[in-house]
């Protein structure tokens, strides 16, 4: 055993008898560290349609990751579990950003295809498809929908929605926690993190505060041989976040929220195979501060909602094209949103949900590649709404049901760019009407027809055609003129893009709530793919790539075999291609979709026993199986079929409990992505931080 696994064995020890004293004298907290033993699996609910529902009800593939499991796996961002969910694929760059596709639905350029929202707020950002990476602590679920969700939750829902969902305070008990972790990586850097959470009581039952905070740094394993610094991929994320909740009246429920969070990153987890980077590092900051007011009034036959968001984002990043050409990117983004909605009551033969949305986004980039004389001044604006509805006839006494969702949705954008004179000499030697103005408008219709039967209260079978949008581009100007004078052909903007999606589908619980099982088959028909192309190295256009479809089978299952045995798994197959010719464009029928796995597995166990009085052990070890990603449009090589085992035991009392980690246990080294640039050569890309471990102490009071 090396020292430093002495040292964690040792302090982890070293912790019993604090856990079994403290367990011993002190009364149990309103929310207890120590976990009953489970006898049956938890009943999850959901609030994936706009109201509270069993899991099991509703009848759609939805996962549901609660802040027990959240808990139990040591998840400490979204990466860490999102796979698990059957279906999903994600990309953690290890810069602030990651990037998800669901059923084969995936893009890296142009707005997300998948929605992204942070309780009421939808974190969309015009022109973006990377998503922040939104930290775990202290949050209620995450609920994941796979599937178009565009009646619900509009555009950019095309392939699904994640939603992350915090707690709001509690009025009735002062409480709070905290978290450290210390750890090492192999090869790398240390890690080390605290976290705390304070809820507090104005006063009972009417009004409270819940603050969160957390620092972490992230230590880096990967050796720079352009600059001959060692372990240069650090990255540090600080994260604030309050919450204030006022109810005057049984009636009235208002919640205003304050989020702040902030990354820096030197490099990324993109590397060779021997843990090297050849090229001078990226440099990424990202901060943001998102607020939010929600209002609930209970009328006697229905709920009103008012949800209100402000965003402020702010993104600079240092990359290099060719390796060699220092370019600069510094963009701010503004959202406000604002959704009303009405949601009948009950579970009576008719349920209804109604609701307005309007969306204002601007979007401010300024971008420089001085080797080139490419300076980049230009402004991006959008102003969207929606009216939407959906309604639920329940018949059979409530066994059947059948739903009609429809959604209307326009956007108006602009695209306004100052643009140096000889590059748009080059661009206008080939469209003479171009002047850097683009404006663009888009409308879709979107609706949803689902049909359900219980075969027991808690069986179900299910049907369902959706509709999803993603709306259409322009071309950034840097794009066209280096495609023009690398003799690719690129359009100076890209229409929007559709998806038919069909699903059958069933879920259930089983032997007396100790099996769930959910099973789903689907089919996707998908027009107008918005596909980026390499117009020069490490420079992507946008176009659009015809025709394409996605079909593919789902499973998930947990199971308690016995008392406190916990038992998982979830595996995913998709048929992702493109399903006909596109001219001037790398693209075949037949081909992959670009980065999609084709089959995801993910298990686990996990173990709960009595220690002593107070005390409990736990065990759990957890594997996620990706095969490999491809991207023939870009001639690039297929990333590796990786598999990514983690271990966690510990020891867990009523109010402090103490665990040892080890991530990625077999220390697996294989390329997530395809080798990106230059085309067909096995250079750096983005790889699993190698296996780490720790020490996690937490404490509740």
């Amino acid at each position: 055993m090396s020292s430093k696994s002495r040292l964690t064995t040792a302090v982890l020890v070293a912790l019993y008898p604090m856990l079994a004293g403290q367990a011993a004298h002190a009364q149990a907290a309103p929310e207890s560290t120590r976990p009953a033993a489970a006898t049956e699996l938890e009943e999850i609910v959901v609030t994936a349609q706009k109201r509270e529902e069993r899991l099991i009800d509703v009848p759609i593939s939805i996962s549901a990751f609660t802040d027990s499991f959240l808990r139990d796996t040591g998840s400490r961002q979204l990466s860490d579990f999102l796979q698990t969910a059957p279906g999903v694929g994600i990309i953690d760059n290890g810069s602030g950003v990651q990037t998800i596709q669901i059923r084969g639905i995936n893009s890296t350029y142009g707005d997300a295809p998948v929605g992204y929202y942070l309780d009421e707020l939808p974190f969309s950002l015009i022109g973006n498809t990377q998503v922040p990476d939104v930290r775990t602590y202290d949050l209620q679920r995450v609920e994941v929908l796979r599937g178009p969700q565009g009646t619900l939750y509009g555009d950019g829902s095309i392939g699904g929605t994640i939603r992350i969902l915090t707690h709001d305070p509690d009025l009735s008990a002062f409480h709070g926690g905290a978290v450290v972790i210390g750890g090492d990586t192999t090869g790398g850097n240390g890690t080390y993190a605290i976290k705390g959470m304070l809820n507090a009581p104005i006063k009972d039952d009417v009004a409270g505060l819940r603050f969160v905070a957390s620092h972490e740094d992230f230590g880096g394993w990967i050796d720079n041989t352009s600059t001959g610094k060692l372990r240069e991929n650090e990255r540090v994320i600080d994260n604030y976040r309050g919450k204030f909740r006022w109810m005057p009246t049984d009636r009235l429920d208002m919640v205003f929220s304050a989020w702040h969070t902030e990354q820096d990153a030197t490099g990324n987890s993109s590397s060779t195979k021997d843990g090297t980077f050849p090229y001078p590092a990226d440099q990424t900051n990202t901060d943001y501060d998102l607020y939010s007011a929600t209002i609930r009034y209970a009328f006697d036959a229905f709920d009103l909602v008012s949800a209100t968001s402000q965003m402020d984002y702010h993104g600079k990043q240092l990359t290099y094209v060719a390796g060699l050409f220092a370019f600069t990117d510094d963009s701010q983004q503004d959202v406000l949103s604002q959704e009303l909605r009405l949601t009948s009551k009950g579970d009576g033969m008719f349920r209804w949900t109604a609701g307005l949305f309007y969306r204002d986004m601007d979007r401010h980039t300024q971008a420089e590649l001085p080797d080139f004389q490419y300076f980049q001044n230009l402004k991006l604006t959008s102003q969207s709404y929606a009216v939407f509805g959906e309604g639920t006839l329940s018949l059979l006494d409530h066994r059947l049901d059948l739903t009609l969702g429809v959604r209307y949705f326009s956007d108006d954008r602009e695209y306004r760019e100052n643009i140096d004179p000889t590059l748009l000499e080059i661009i206008q030697s080939i469209d003479p009407s171009y002047n850097g103005i683009v404006k663009t408008t888009s409308d879709d219709f979107s609706p949803r027809f689902n049909v359900s039967y219980k075969l027991t209260e808690d069986w179900m079978v299910y049907g369902n055609v959706a509709k999803g949008f993603r709306t259409g581009q322009p071309q950034p100007a840097i794009s066209l003129g280096l495609a023009i004078l690398n003799g690719v052909s690129v359009p100076t903007g890209v229409d929007p893009e559709t998806l038919w999606s069909y699903e059958v589908g069933t879920k259930g619980m089983f032997d007396g709530g100790r099996l769930m099982l959910e099973a789903a088959a689907y089919y996707n028909d998908w027009k107008d793919l918005q596909v980026p192309v390499v117009v020069a190295q490490g420079v992507r256009a946008l176009v659009n790539g015809g025709t394409a479809r996605s079909e593919g089978i789902e499973l998930s299952l947990t199971y308690l075999p016995i008392d406190a045995l916990t038992l998982q798994l979830s595996a995913g197959y998709v048929d992702a291609k493109f399903t006909q010719d596109v001219a001037g464009i790398n693209i075949q029928d037949g081909d992959k979709i670009p980065n999609v796995p084709e089959t995801t597995v993910s298990a686990s166990a996990a173990y709960r026993w009595p220690m002593m009085d107070g005390v409990n052990g736990f065990a759990r070890i957890g594997a996620q199986y990706v095969s490999e990603r491809t991207d023939t449009i870009n001639l690039s090589l297929p990333s590796d079929s990786t598999t990514i085992t983690d271990l966690r035991v510990g020891m867990e009392g009523r109010h402090l409990a103490g665990y040892i980690y080890v991530d990625n246990l077999t220390n697996e080294n294989g390329a997530i992505e395809p080798y990106p640039d230059p085309p067909g050569l096995a250079g750096p890309t983005t790889r699993h931080r190698p296996r780490s471990y720790g020490i996690e102490v937490k404490a509740d009071f």
